[in-house]
């Protein structure tokens, strides 16, 4: 039994681990990103809304919260659109 890998699964290896950095720096990006919006939307709220919308307990609950639930529905929105545009019979070499 040789413990050797072939180029081929070393290949599928780098590709997966590619895969993996990708997704986890969109992630990151869309993280960031639907932060500083929510972020923004919370002091333009909390300047023109009602009191309770400038409590600190309010205000930190939704900026943890909605940007994570944003980036789920990102990535169903990813997967939505990505399936949509892959063939649905691939040409067979050979």
């Amino acid at each position: 039994m040789s413990w050797r890998s072939t180029s081929d699964e070393r290949n599928t290896m780098t590709a997966g681990c590619l895969l993996g950095l990708a997704s986890a720096v969109v992630t990151c990006v869309l993280l960031f990103v639907n932060g500083s919006l929510v972020m923004a939307v919370l002091s333009a709220f909390a300047e023109a809304g009602p009191s309770w919308a400038s409590d600190p307990r309010f205000s930190q609950f939704t900026l943890f919260l909605v940007p994570v639930l944003l980036v789920v529905v990102e990535w169903m929105m990813i997967d939505y659109v990505r399936t949509r545009f892959k063939s649905k019979h691939p040409i067979e070499e050979g």
